[in-house]
């Protein structure tokens, strides 16, 4: 492969909804999708879909094959390969003609899996090695969202130890959080899968006729809530970035409408720092322990102010520091994805909001959830404990952190 032809490929991907097909023919390979299922997946019109799938497939980058009514498309995986030999051909060589390894200090780009002979990304072992470098946030990214998935397929019970709920009982935990067991038992089965750190419905006071947009919505938990709040005239939109998830939510949707009568509840699949929703068109955001994972958060707050009206308001349960963790504990990827390494200082929580836009920002720090968390001795917290110094424990560092803001 040629300069010319990798950057024709790559221009092809240049499109947020190209990469986002590819990406999923990928997942699906080698047996591919339809058109309609790549749809659904993804919300997005079969007309709008038509012209991507032939830009892709005139790229090179996807195949098609007629199957009775329909076409099916397929990833081209070896060119892409053919494109990754390209890229990473020269791998620590320092250029060509100039020989040797590039001393690890001047090094800027991390290293692509497997080059100069290391077994892992960067030689250090764990996915975020990279993170804070050239592309290491989008590594950070495929953690999580590979993490989330398996919890939306049912592979993993938790964002914390494979196999285990890091939170025991979800209902128990959600009731601890203040939700209403009448509100829990009205939901569909599976939305709640003990993924909340707080309980932004509560702060909310949501009103009939609202339209409430849900930053990382899981399975619909407090989606599904907030429709209820806002009845037949208001809208809940949730986003999530995972197309499992997304496909939990839409099977969800379905009970809830079938239970309630209302239509009113939707998901799209999209990333939190590139919300799929119009500029001032919401009146209330929620977001319940997601922003912690996002490795770009004030650009998740830029996107939360714009797409809220004038005088709408953000509530928001996260996970923040009090302090900086050790450094031990914030390379490890699985306190990343436990919504741990990634949560920001109290105050840099602040900052990001006011530089947003936001005013009238207040911040409850509620540490008693961090203290529950290792109550229930999930091996994730039990490895975390392991790392801090002596004398301290991970609620000296650690907090949920409920957030209320707005857009003035």
């Amino acid at each position: 492969m040629n300069t010319k032809t990798a950057a024709s490929l790559f221009e092809v991907l240049t499109s947020e909804t190209r990469l986002s097909i590819f990406r999923l023919l990928v997942k699906y390979a080698p047996a591919g999708l339809v058109a309609g299922e790549i749809s659904g997946m993804l919300d997005i019109p079969k007309t709008n879909l038509s012209f991507h799938l032939k830009t892709l497939v005139h790229g090179g980058l996807a195949a098609m094959e007629r199957e009775g009514r329909h076409m099916r498309y397929r990833a081209s995986i070896p060119l892409m390969q053919e494109a990754i030999a390209f890229l990473t051909a020269e791998c620590c060589t320092g250029g060509p003609g100039q020989g040797g390894t590039l001393p690890a200090e001047n090094r800027t780009l991390p290293m692509a899996p497997g080059c100069c002979g290391s077994g892992s990304h960067g030689g250090g072992g764990t996915v975020m090695d990279a993170f804070g470098t050239p592309g290491g946030g989008e590594l950070v990214r495929e953690a999580v969202r590979a993490t989330y998935a398996a919890i939306a397929g049912g592979q993993r019970r938790s964002c914390c130890g494979p196999g285990s709920s890091c939170c025991g009982d979800p209902g128990g935990l959600s009731q601890a959080l203040g939700y209403g067991a009448g509100d829990l038992a009205g939901l569909p089965e599976g939305a709640d899968m003990g993924l909340s750190c707080g309980n932004p419905l509560a702060m909310a006071s949501l009103k009939e006729g609202q339209t409430v947009l849900d930053l990382g919505s899981g399975g619909g938990f407090d989606a599904f809530q907030a429709g209820q709040r806002v009845k037949a005239r208001g809208r809940v939109i949730g986003v999530d970035m995972t197309p499992e998830m997304i496909a939990l939510a839409r099977r969800n949707a379905a009970a809830y409408r079938e239970r309630t009568g209302y239509a009113n509840v939707e998901f799209r699949l999209g990333e939190i720092e590139h919300l799929p929703v119009p500029d001032a068109s919401v009146d209330v955001v929620l977001s319940n322990c997601v922003i912690n994972l996002s490795p770009d958060k004030p650009q998740v707050w830029r996107e939360a102010f714009r797409v809220l009206r004038p005088g709408g308001k953000a509530f928001v349960s996260d996970m923040a520091l009090f302090m900086p963790l050790p450094a031990g504990v914030r390379e490890m990827a699985s306190a990343w994805v436990g919504c741990v390494a990634g949560a920001a200082l109290v105050e840099e929580t602040r900052g990001f909001l006011e530089e947003a836009g936001f005013s009238e920002v207040v911040l409850a720090p509620g540490p008693g959830y961090v203290r529950r968390m290792q109550d229930l001795n999930d091996p994730l917290y039990r490895q975390i404990a392991a790392a801090l110094p002596d004398g301290r424990e991970l609620a000296d560092y650690i907090t949920s952190l409920s957030i209320e803001a707005v857009k003035c």
